[in-house]
């Protein structure tokens, strides 16, 4: 579902990130940890072009993201054909990012309507339903100051969900949420995986990686350092990076 190959990125003389590779299969979660700085981000913002990196190729199900292949180059994509790309893609942000004048069931109806040309009566039902799959069928005309931290993110979730997306991108969900919301955002996720979407999902939240992630990928300076089922990353970890930062956050 998602390929990432020999992707490279600099911000301005420093290079974030240094040649990755990643596959994540359909139906799979893959978990990236590592400390700030380490590319985790930046590598999250190249799979739906938000970046773009400056080497290397991504492809969300088969599809060359940005670019179209002409023989042996590639040319850059207009930003009408990178939007029609990214509706597919849905990212969560660390901080919701929602319309505050809207209500929360607006929030989530407002792409499928503008992006995907829906009728505005069908896109809220869809959205009515969004809601409630994510708890929060209560709160349909609730406005975004009138809700929880941890409700704004499932609102988020839910609108993410409403372009029926490939693949659902997560950056650091949580770290924007006092501790005690924390965990409805993350049963949220949970359930997610449980049904089968397909998610990469940046945590600092270990223990809730070695519990969703088929893959759990470590990233320090801009390289994938170690990558691999749960069982062998977070408890035999080969690189003594690896293992220093999982000492640390334990």
């Amino acid at each position: 579902m998602v390929e990432v190959r020999g992707v490279r990125k600099s911000f301005g003389d420093v290079e974030v990130l240094h040649g990755v590779d990643l596959d994540v299969h359909a139906g799979e979660v893959a978990t990236i940890l590592g400390p700030s700085g380490s590319g985790k981000s930046t590598l999250l913002r190249t799979i739906n072009h938000l970046e773009r990196p400056d080497a290397g190729i991504v492809r969300v199900d088969g599809e060359l993201m940005g670019y179209r292949r002409v023989g042996d180059r590639l040319h850059e994509l207009k930003e009408r054909a990178v939007l029609r790309q990214r509706a597919r893609i849905g990212f969560v942000f660390q901080n919701f990012h929602l319309f505050p004048h809207l209500t929360a069931v607006e929030n989530v109806a407002e792409a499928p309507v503008g992006a995907l040309r829906r009728p505005r009566a069908e896109a809220r039902r869809e959205a009515a339903a969004l809601l409630a799959r994510v708890g929060l069928g209560d709160r349909l005309d609730a406005y975004p100051r009138q809700l929880s931290g941890g409700q704004q993110q499932r609102v988020a979730i839910a609108r993410a969900l409403g372009l029926s997306p490939r693949v659902l991108l997560f950056d650091e969900p949580t770290s924007a949420l006092d501790p005690e919301l924390v965990g409805e955002v993350l049963t949220t996720i949970r359930d997610l995986a449980l049904g089968g979407t397909t998610m990469i999902v940046v945590t600092h939240e270990v223990g809730f990686a070695r519990e969703i992630a088929d893959t759990v990928v470590f990233m320090d300076r801009g390289h994938v350092v170690e990558q691999g089922p749960p069982a062998e990353v977070l408890d035999r970890p080969d690189h003594p990076r690896t293992r220093a930062f999982l000492a640390q956050v334990r």
